[in-house]
């Protein structure tokens, strides 16, 4: 089904420099690339790129290539954790004499940037997560249908964590992250509000 809504296309570079596939079905979601090519050979350190409308090109370092077997109603595909890399040089600032004091579990600063973060005090426990994926699942068909994929993707991870006698803070927090990535974009959506209420109670 992941491959219904392969929106966009990419390429593959390996990090030596070589082109190793093109026209890539994919979809570019935030942190994340998804794509049911479950033969592409993508390794930590590649780059994944997008050509824009505009004809400029976006590129993203691989930095956590992830497959899923068949599974949950979903089609085996690659969940790929990225960021993006090559930012302009003119966007980039010179930052000279600064000092910040924190203070708090959920201290921040933000320099000339939008706050997107979630910040984490507290472990997560086996019950909460479990908790949050049975209060979300259930309303995900009031969901575009591109979200609710994306969304019940990292549903699947978050319950792999609550099975574990000690869940792994980050790639909770990293699927969180996607969630409320995915639930802001369908703005005016009360489910999607809901949602993000709830990972900001969780949190």
């Amino acid at each position: 089904m992941l491959s219904d809504f392969n929106k966009d296309n990419v390429t593959l570079v390996k990090a030596d420099g070589t082109v190793a596939k093109e026209q890539i079905p994919a979809l570019v979601s935030g942190e994340m690339i998804f794509t049911a090519d479950k033969s592409l050979p993508v390794e930590v350190g590649d780059y994944l790129l997008r050509n824009l409308p505009n004809g400029l090109v976006e590129k993203y370092e691989v930095t956590n290539p992830k497959y899923y077997d068949v599974g949950h109603g979903l089609d085996a595909h690659f969940q790929i954790d990225v960021r993006r890399a090559g930012s302009p040089q003119a966007q980039a600032a010179v930052v000279q004499g600064i000092t910040n004091n924190f203070n708090g579990p959920n201290s921040r600063v933000n320099i000339n940037s939008t706050d997107n973060s979630i910040n984490v005090s507290a472990d997560f426990s086996s019950k909460q997560l479990h908790d949050f994926v049975e209060q979300v699942r259930p309303v995900l068909s009031q969901l575009p249908e591109d979200s609710q994929q994306i969304i019940e993707a990292q549903l699947v991870t978050i319950e792999e964590e609550a099975d574990k006698p000690t869940p792994t803070k980050m790639r909770v927090l990293s699927a969180l992250q996607s969630i409320k990535s995915v639930a802001e974009g369908a703005s005016g959506n009360l489910v999607a509000a809901g949602i993000i209420s709830l990972i900001g109670a969780l949190l």
